[in-house]
């Protein structure tokens, strides 16, 4: 397992991040890099891409889309029935907790409720910074800017769901972490137990983190020095105690297990995992995002081997006991869970990154911090100024039609009209939009506030359109029948097409909003009353 300095805890006794810190301009290298330097003007253009990156958290013009209302309409319950709920919807509490309690202090506009995200993802910056300042002051000065300007975090800080809260937990609980290792008092251990707690309340996919940490921790144990080994023994059981808390939540985590899952999504493939990955920390799966996304998986492979040994030349080579074992917890995250969703035929999006992402920008900012000092600014200042270049792009692309659709609605509704959702998630983007309270109806079951993701490939199926439709027609009587369709999602096949066909053998048809090129494009239909 490598030799151990200080006694200090070896790199894979340390959980998350699994690794003994390393100081990247400190004893550990064989050379320090040079430190930034930095005169005013590179000065007020560093501060400058982090005040940018901060204001661009704010920033989202574009209403709420699916994921983001339904996370509003969920939080808003009362606790038994947000319990209920989130039975059927497969996620775990403590997010919606939050963002309800957010809610009753500021309000539930869409900058309000996004605001929470921004919060959590600065303060991700900050624990960020915090960890890799334990690794030399130029990790540091690097991580600052590409976390600040980082596509990932500033998208998910501007989206009112629990990834920027999932991207913070991760950076806290590798802090708390590193601190065990120091020093694994009662209050240390104590708040790394709390950190794997809120993670598993935060998001399932957390659980493949927590087990890789407890794998490597588990692993420290057999360490032949006897500090390593206790020291490893209270993380490993600090995580053991974080994670016992899911014992409370087991009722209706073993409930969303059996019926719900990911029905909207097919069955994630190991190379679909890596792609992704790679996509979503470049910001998104355009040239820019992409390109973005690969120079820093090079850059963080970078900072797993690059060693100096003089100040113009640089070695790769692995060693175990440094700040590249961060990639083994990113690797065995990974290989965790995708290999949980490929036996099980679970989902993997690129969000579902934000476990691993503080982990990578630190590894990309270090690789930073071991290039030569001006390739070094070259590289930072690119990887700065495409960060916020996709930033800047992802912020005034439009993510739901929902906002239109409902004002369309609501200019020509009439007493009496039904509004009907097909599939049932265009309901809750409309929905909120939509200024009245006409009674709707959503395809395959409920009224198009909520999505009901238990058995949901099998309610489809059992739910014959013909069926549906007629209860909607004995609903609407003699008004106006509006159809919110969407096109493309699984397991619907042609259904949605099909009730276009039969709302239209009784009601003449009027299209008032045609799909566009956005996240959740949307097709709208007035059906007139029948004379």
């Amino acid at each position: 397992m490598g030799r151990y300095r200080h006694r200090r805890l070896d790199s894979a006794a340390v959980a998350p991040a699994a690794y003994e810190a390393d100081r990247s301009d400190g004893p550990d290298d064989d050379h320090a890099p040079a430190p930034l330097e930095w005169n005013r003007v590179g000065l007020a253009l560093g501060a400058l891409a982090v005040a940018a990156g901060v204001v661009l958290r704010f920033v989202a013009p574009s209403p709420l889309w699916l994921d983001e209302a339904l996370s509003v309409n969920i939080a808003q319950l009362d606790f038994e029935q947000l319990v209920e709920a989130l039975r059927h919807d497969g996620h775990p509490a403590l997010y919606y907790l939050l963002l309800g309690w957010w809610i009753d202090i500021v309000g539930d506009s869409d900058v309000a409720v996004r605001s929470l995200s921004a919060v959590f993802s600065l303060l991700a910056v900050w624990v960020l910074y915090r960890i890799s300042r334990r690794h030399g002051s130029t990790t540091a000065q690097a991580t600052l800017l590409v976390t600040a300007t980082s596509p990932f975090l500033i998208r998910y800080a501007t989206e009112a769901r629990m990834y920027a809260l999932l991207a913070l937990l991760c950076c806290v609980g590798w802090l708390c972490v590193e601190r065990a290792v120091e020093r694994a008092s009662p209050v240390r251990l104590t708040l790394l137990a709390l950190a794997v707690a809120a993670l598993i309340h935060t998001h399932y996919w957390s659980l493949w983190l927590i087990g890789a940490a407890l794998i490597v921790a588990v692993i420290s144990t057999a360490s032949k020095n006897r500090d390593t080994r206790a020291v490893a023994l209270r993380i490993a059981a600090a995580i053991a105690v974080g994670s016992a808390i899911l014992l409370v939540w087991s009722s209706v985590f073993w409930e969303q297990l059996r019926t719900t899952g990911t029905p909207w999504a097919d069955r994630a493939r190991p190379a679909e995992i890596v792609v992704e990955t790679i996509q979503a920390i470049g910001g998104n799966n355009r040239f820019e995002g992409e390109l973005l996304g690969i120079v820093l998986a090079v850059l963080a492979i970078l900072g797993v081997l690059a060693h100096r040994t003089d100040d113009r030349t640089l070695v790769l080579r692995f060693t175990p006991g440094n700040l590249d074992r961060a990639w083994l917890c990113v690797l065995l995250t990974l290989g965790l869970g995708g290999g949980v969703a490929l036996v099980m035929a679970g989902a993997f999006e690129a969000r579902y990154a934000a476990v691993v992402v503080g982990f990578l920008l630190v590894l990309a900012a270090r690789g930073i911090s071991m290039l030569p000092t001006r390739p070094r600014l070259v590289v930072l200042v690119l990887v700065v100024a495409f960060g916020l270049a996709v930033s800047v792009d992802e912020a005034r692309r439009d993510r739901t039609q929902g906002a239109d659709v409902a004002a369309l609605i609501d200019s020509g509704l009439e007493t009496g009209d039904v509004v009907v959702f097909c599939p049932d998630q265009v309901g809750p983007a409309t929905l909120r939009s939509i200024i009245g309270s006409p009674a709707s109806f959503a395809y395959p079951r409920g009224d198009g506030h909520f999505v009901d993701w238990q058995d949901y490939a099998e309610t489809i199926a059992d739910t014959e359109v013909e069926g549906f439709v007629s209860e909607v027609l004995a609903e609407a009587g003699n008004h106006n029948v509006w159809l919110v369709s969407g096109f493309g999602y699984k397991s619907f096949g042609n259904r949605c097409e099909t009730m276009i066909n039969e709302l239209g053998r009784t009601h003449q048809a009027q299209q008032l909003l045609v799909p566009s090129d956005v996240f959740e494009p949307m097709l709208l239909t007035r059906y007139e009353a029948p004379w």
